[in-house]
Parts: C-alpha cells; sequence; structure tokens
C-alpha cells in the first residue's frame, strides 16, 4: 500500500497495522463480548444461534488476520526483498481509514491493495496506474461521491468502470438502489463478512 511517510516500508507497515489493531480491538470486543452473552443463552433459537455464531467466527477471523499481518510483515523483513509472482492490484476508494487498510489485511498476501480517500485521489491513480479492480464506496462523504465517480469512469475511462465493484454502507436510498441496479455492477454491503469480500474481488478479477 502506498504510503508518503519516510522510513523502511515494513516498518511503516508494522505501524499501520498497529494501528488497525488498535482501532479495531474495542469494537471487537464488544461484538464478540455480546455475541458470546448471546450463544450461551439457553432459549436462543436455533438459527439466531447459527447467526450468534457466524458473528463470532468472522470477528475471530478479523483479530486473526491482523496478527498474522503483523507477523508476516516481520518475516518479511527479516527475510529481506524477495522476488514472487506478480499480484493483481486493488484500488480500493473509501473516506474511511480503517476500511481501506482491513480491506488490504483481508486481501492479502493475493492482492496489493492501493487505499484513497476520495474521488480525486481515485481519478489520479487511475490516470497513471493501472488496477485489476476498483472497489468504491457508494458515499465517499464528500462533494464527489462513489455514484459521480462511476459515471465520470464510463466517460472518461469506460474500461476502468468495467472494473468497479460498489461498496455501500449506511441508508441506501431508493435511488441509489436503482442507480446500482442500473449500473449492472456487482455491490457488497457493509458491514461485510470477510469471505464475502474475498469471494467477490476473486470473482470480479478473474473475468
Amino acid at each position: 500500500m502506498a504510503d508518503d511517510r519516510t522510513g523502511h516500508p515494513n516498518m511503516r507497515i508494522d505501524e499501520d497495522i498497529a494501528q488497525l489493531r488498535h482501532s479495531l480491538m474495542n469494537p471487537l470486543t464488544v461484538v464478540m463480548g455480546y455475541a458470546e452473552l448471546l450463544a450461551s443463552r439457553k432459549d436462543l433459537p436455533e438459527d439466531v444461534r447459527m447467526q450468534v455464531g457466524r458473528i463470532l467466527e468472522e470477528a475471530s477471523e478479523c483479530v486473526r488476520i491482523i496478527d498474522r499481518s503483523r507477523q508476516m510483515a516481520s518475516e518479511t523483513r527479516n527475510a529481506g526483498s524477495v522476488s514472487g509472482p506478480v499480484k493483481r492490484r486493488v484500488l480500493m476508494v473509501d473516506d474511511e481509514p480503517v476500511i481501506r487498510k482491513l480491506a488490504a489485511e483481508i486481501l492479502s498476501p493475493e492482492y496489493q491493495v492501493h487505499g484513497v480517500p476520495d474521488a480525486d485521489t481515485a481519478i489520479r491513480s487511475l490516470l497513471t496506474e493501472d488496477f485489476d479492480l476498483v472497489l468504491l464506496d457508494l458515499d465517499l462523504g464528500g462533494p464527489v461521491g462513489g455514484r459521480s465517480l462511476y459515471e465520470t469512469l464510463l466517460v472518461q475511462q469506460p474500461e476502468v468502470a468495467e472494473r468497479v465493484v460498489f461498496v455501500t454502507g449506511g441508508a441506501v436510498t431508493e435511488d441509489d438502489l436503482a442507480f446500482l441496479a442500473g449500473s449492472g455492477r456487482e455491490c457488497i454491503a457493509k458491514p461485510f463478512h470477510i469471505s464475502q469480500l474475498r469471494d467477490v474481488v476473486e470473482r470480479a478479477t478473474a473475468l
């Protein structure tokens, strides 16, 4: 993942992972704690118990991914730079830093993920670099949203627009749903399961 800070790249990765872990530990602790309390209830319907089990599994996997990434960064630093197969490149356009970093951790080491916070930075990246897939948040929290960025790509870089997968979260209006359906692009909703994100990206990059 690109970073404009100075210093050894693996040290920057360690810092990013530590920040991500710090940002996620409290909400993950709450999710896992309440899920375990629910799972311990004897009157819990079986279908709800299964959903709670999936929540616990996903939350635990998230913790394992972060810890595994820290270990991988340490091993890479100790082993030195070693050439490997070319990774598919994913541009993650999302205004939330934690979401960008989490997506990068989920998709590594199979993919190289470059995260950007807004439409302007995304356009600059797409003009100067090649990406196999664009994960585009519909609501970027700024003056230019994901929908406007996609419509710009349709005109200026239609081949890139064909490689867009939308990510949605929060309130989605009827107009948004109509737009997503009309775009014909795949969409994944937040909060997404780890396996969902991996499956969508694998499917989209295989086309």
